[in-house]
């Protein structure tokens, strides 16, 4: 038996769930598990009980990031009580357990992050990189090959970007589940064709190029079809809201709450991610289980794991490529009702938190 010592949020949502269900496949099968929530905050210690085993959870020392000397003694009280044999990190709270517990056990303790943000996806998006942005990499570069012992990457473009920017080698690759909340695929009227985004509005995710592109295709096609559903927020809200304006064949939905996710996406035909580079898109996966075909970037980890033409269609994104995309919709849209039978097989196959438990379960133990 290992004590194994997760730093995420204990929660169902979004990806946060790779690692709740994992934590409970590892209690189930005799572990010792102690878990530290960022989100949601739990203001004491609880016991949570599972099939077969129990999880000791916690949350940082408050709800703020935990970046503090407060957050470095409350961590080490909790390394001198449990000597977590591995420690498996994501996002925040990573440096303090990994850095903590790699010096109390002498780098005995075993540690493995988490890859999910592209570095030049970061870069995209800032434009311009400053002094403190090129401090930021050095300084995470020196946290990977000090107190790390391998990185997880969510898809094989994650690990060339981590061996890019920052020569760590030691990695493997360990496609991200998605907890299935399928019920059944809803009736879709076909007098049109719904094309739906749903994400941040960054440069990055393609939304201006997506936009400009069907304008230019609608106004080119007059008796097109189309309607493209537009959900998210972000840096370049007002400039989509200037471009869209009074156009009735785009609808502007803004910003989504988690539980209307699924309705969202399963009231349409087509799911587009017109990323200009992203890792492993995890309304890819939220699209393929509620049965959603996509319209994917080739510069996306995603596009390597779906095959063109059978559980989606695949795209460079430029406003060229976006246009050329439409058309072939339009002009295969017979095959929709089979793509999206595929879609769901693909997430059944590739996605599933089974899966993933027991690959990662091979992996470090």
């Amino acid at each position: 038996m290992k004590t194994i010592l997760f730093a995420h949020n204990y929660s169902k949502d979004s990806f946060s769930a790779m690692s709740y269900y994992f934590a409970h496949h590892l209690a189930n099968i005799g572990h010792k598990v102690i878990f530290i929530s960022h989100k949601p905050y739990f203001s004491e210690k609880k016991i949570i009980k599972t099939e077969r085993g129990e999880i000791t959870l916690y949350s940082w020392s408050s709800e703020k990031r935990p970046t503090s000397i407060a957050d470095f003694i409350w961590y080490t009280k909790i390394y001198k009580e449990h000597k977590p044999d591995i420690i498996i990190g994501h996002f925040v709270g990573t440096n303090i357990s990994f850095m903590v517990s790699k010096v109390l056990s002498l780098w005995k303790t075993k540690t493995y992050e988490h890859y999910h943000t592209l570095s030049n996806q970061i870069l995209t998006d800032l434009h311009k990189v400053s002094l403190k942005q090129k401090l930021f990499f050095y300084r995470k570069k020196i946290f990977y090959n000090i107190f790390c012992d391998q990185i997880v990457c969510p898809s094989q473009l994650a690990k060339e970007d981590l061996e890019k920017f920052f020569g760590f080698k030691n990695n493997f690759v360990l496609l991200n589940p998605m907890a299935d909340r399928f019920v059944t695929k809803e009736f879709i009227s076909s007098d049109s064709i719904s094309i739906s985004f749903l994400g941040r509005f960054d440069p990055s995710k393609g939304i201006i190029e997506l936009v400009q592109a069907f304008l230019k295709y609608k106004k080119e096609h007059l008796n097109s079809k189309i309607i493209l559903n537009i959900a998210g927020s972000g840096s370049l809200d007002s400039e989509i809201k200037d471009l869209i304006v009074n156009n009735k064949a785009i609808n502007y939905i803004g910003f989504l709450t988690y539980d209307k996710i699924d309705d969202y996406l399963n009231q349409s035909h087509f799911t587009i991610i017109p990323s200009i580079i992203d890792n492993l898109p995890t309304v890819g996966l939220e699209s393929l289980m509620n049965q959603t075909p996509l319209l994917l970037s080739n510069n996306t980890g995603l596009s390597n794991y779906l095959v063109d033409g059978k559980d989606c269609f695949k795209f460079d994104p430029t406003i060229e490529s976006i246009i050329s995309l439409f058309d072939k919709v339009e002009n295969h849209f017979d095959s929709y009702e089979q793509m999206s039978f595929e879609a769901r097989k693909t997430f059944i196959e590739k996605f599933s938190l089974k899966s993933y438990c027991e690959d990662f379960s091979k992996a470090i133990l």
